[in-house]
Formats: C-alpha cells, structure tokens, sequence
C-alpha cells in the first residue's frame, strides 16, 4: 500500500499541464512584444489568413492589402483636403477682388453693377438686390437699389428679418422672387437675404439663383457676412 507522503511527492513532482493561453492573452502579448515577428521571421511563412473567396494568404500578403487600402483611404481624404484649400484660396481671391472694385466704385450704381459682375462671374450667383431703408435713401432712380418704406410691399414680406435682422436661406417663393428681383430672366429658386449694417439697421441684400439648391438654410453664413459688410461699408461711403 502506498502511503499518502508518497503520494502527495509524487503529485507535487508531476504538476498538471499549464493552460492554453486565451486569445486575449495572445493579443495582449503580442502587443507588448512588437519585435516577435522580426525576431522568428519563419512565423511569417507559417502564418496563413483565409480570405472570404476561401485561398489562403501569407500574413506579409495581408499586411501589405491592408496597408493599401489605408493608404488608399488616407490619399483619398488628403485629396479632398486640398481640394478644399484650393477651393477656399480661390474664394478669398475672389472676395479680395469683389472689395477692390467696390471701394473703387464711384457712385452706388457702379456698386451694385460691379456687386452683381462679381456674384455672376465668380461665385455663379444670378440676380442682386440691395435694399435700403427709406429714412437713409430716398431716390427710385437707380437699377438694383430700392427704398424699403415702412409698409410697403417689401417691409411686410420680410417683417421677421426686419424684425430679427437674421440671415435667411433656403427656396423662394415666386412672389418674394417677383419682389425682390422682377427682372430676372429666368425664375430665381433660392435666395440669401442678409442685414446690412446689422446693428444700424442700414438695409438688407438679397442674392438669388435659378439653382434651387444654391442657397440652404443651414449652410455656412461666413461668406454671406463678409460681402454684406463690403457693401454696407462701399454703400455708406456714397451716402454721406
């Protein structure tokens, strides 16, 4: 009979196998250990990954279909980045020439002819409007400039911008389109309706296309701000 000190020897020299490491485990090691592959490059040939076709592949063939395809991803967001740089330079030099020739106008008529030459030909914007308050501007005989009287057709169709001095954007409907451009040669579909001279209530400019897409309301407003202030500014300098 085996006596139990020699039992509990014998268990004590024969431990039980280690347990399989868990795939977490594996990973875990794997990333605290960078160097493994470089160090047994032999695994690289022994590694296969199975493809969803069902063909086997080394791990190198899949690392390298893995780093085209981010790099794919990385130069196609490089391209649409700088495509946006170009997009935004070409903007500013546009705005850059739209200032120019407003300081340069010599009375509001040329204002607003030079204001609807740059909207048309460099930011592909079809009709202008320019609107001022009756108290700061009294003639009727200037194309693309009107009084807006207390009242009157234009003051009652936009009572809520008057009001809260807010750009609006989005579609127009075609009496608002007839009142603010009635000689527009094909139907205005969106317009922009911005304040001039917020604070001082100097007017307001309205810009329309035949797209109605152009304008949306919650599209960016940063341009639409900086040419309503190149023209208060240019409007302002020939009122006084």
């Amino acid at each position: 009979m085996v006596e139990v000190s020699t039992v509990q020897e014998l268990a004590a020299a024969d431990p039980a196998p280690a347990a399989t490491p868990s795939e977490a485990q594996v990973l875990e090691y794997l990333k605290s250990h960078p160097q493994l592959l470089i160090e047994h490059p032999q695994l690289l040939e022994t590694l296969e990954l199975t493809h969803a076709a069902g063909s086997a592949v080394s791990l190198i063939e899949r690392q390298v279909e893995l780093l085209r395809g981010r790099n794919a991803r990385l130069e196609a967001r490089l391209n649409r980045l700088i495509d946006t740089a170009r997009d935004n330079e070409t903007r500013a030099e546009n705005v850059l020439r739209l200032a120019r020739s407003l300081i340069r106008a010599p009375s509001l008529a040329n204002i607003v002819s030079a204001l609807r030459a740059s909207m048309r030909d460099d930011f592909d914007i079809d009709e202008v409007f320019v609107g001022l308050n009756g108290g700061a501007y009294k003639r009727h005989d200037i194309d693309g400039v009107v009084p807006i009287e207390i009242g009157g057709p234009i003051a009652r169709a936009y009572d809520n911008f008057i009001r809260t001095r807010l750009i609006e954007c989005g579609p127009i409907g075609e009496d608002r389109a007839k009142l603010l451009f009635p000689k527009a040669e094909q139907p205005v579909l969106s317009a922009a309706v911005v304040p001039l001279e917020k604070e001082k209530n100097l007017g307001m400019l309205a810009l329309g296309s035949r797209d109605a897409e152009r304008f949306q309301p919650r599209q960016g407003k940063l341009f639409l701000e900086i040419t309503a202030e190149l023209v208060a500014a240019a409007v302002r300098a020939r009122l006084t």
